[in-house]
């Protein structure tokens, strides 16, 4: 899909999406839907998990700061999603921190299936490690060539049958048999808290607008490369700083969601 069919499907279906997301991005997870064309629920309770993803378009299980409650909400939510023929995307934040989060993302997986897994590449060895009954975890900091990093997200798609968006200073996008690197962007999103949970969110948005995984995930990097490149570029101009960055980092994904053209 081209993207002005992607935009298309987004104002006709303006997705409300579930975001069972960690309280440090909250603020900014809703935001960004917000200002992208979509809406957000954050129900966390496993008392009305099922229910609220019933109503929306889309779920967004966003594991950072677990507890027992939130791993129970995430699989009520994921499942409830995956009956319905709803997306489901999973950022697995965190996920080799410790043996509390690999345990609870394992029975996660074993029960929900994910249309969309966006993580690092820590992450992404930590999933499977899993997948393959290793126990131990991944420093987050892995750097990957271009090279490996592909190979990574093409593994982790095919080990869980889904899109697998695994970012770094390149992005690499797979469903196990297509597979991209994408670039751009300004380094300056890895100084904001939540920039990767922003990114997962907008990998539901354009899911749950009915755009396919693949191109669902491969859209909403792209979106965020452009939109953090051109937040660094009128950063720079004013001489401003992280405190601007963020604002026009909201302001450029506005535009580019919006259809308009770079001024």
């Amino acid at each position: 899909m081209e993207r002005r069919e992607i935009l298309a499907a987004l104002h006709r279906a303006a997705p409300r999406i579930h975001c069972l997301t960690n309280p440090v991005t909250m603020q900014d997870v809703a935001n960004i839907l917000l200002a992208c064309g979509g809406s957000a629920i954050m129900a966390q309770d496993p008392r009305e998990a099922e229910e609220i993803s019933a109503l929306c378009h889309g779920t967004l299980l966003n594991t950072g700061v677990p507890d027992q409650e939130k791993w129970r909400s995430c699989i009520l939510a994921g499942k409830k999603a995956g009956e319905l023929g709803r997306p489901v995307v999973l950022g697995p934040v965190g996920a080799g921190s410790s043996r509390f989060r690999r345990e609870g993302i394992h029975e996660l997986l074993s029960q929900v299936k994910p249309s969309i897994i966006r993580c690092n590449q820590g992450e992404a060895y930590t999933l499977l490690h899993l997948h393959r009954g290793i126990s131990g975890g991944v420093e987050s900091g892995v750097t990957l060539d271009e090279e490996s990093q592909m190979r990574l997200s093409a593994e982790l798609a095919g080990a869980y049958g889904c899109t697998a968006l695994v970012s770094g200073s390149k992005d690499a996008v797979s469903d196990g048999t297509r597979t991209e690197l994408l670039g751009g962007g300004d380094g300056r999103i890895a100084r904001i808290t939540g920039g990767g949970c922003m990114l997962s969110a907008l990998c539901a948005l354009f899911a749950a607008a009915g755009v396919p995984a693949y191109e669902a995930a491969r859209e909403a990097a792209k979106i965020w490369k452009e939109s953090s490149d051109s937040a660094g570029k009128r950063v720079d101009a004013a001489g401003e700083g992280m405190g601007s960055f963020h604002r026009y980092l909201f302001d450029e994904a506005d535009r580019i969601c919006r259809g308009e053209e770079t001024g």
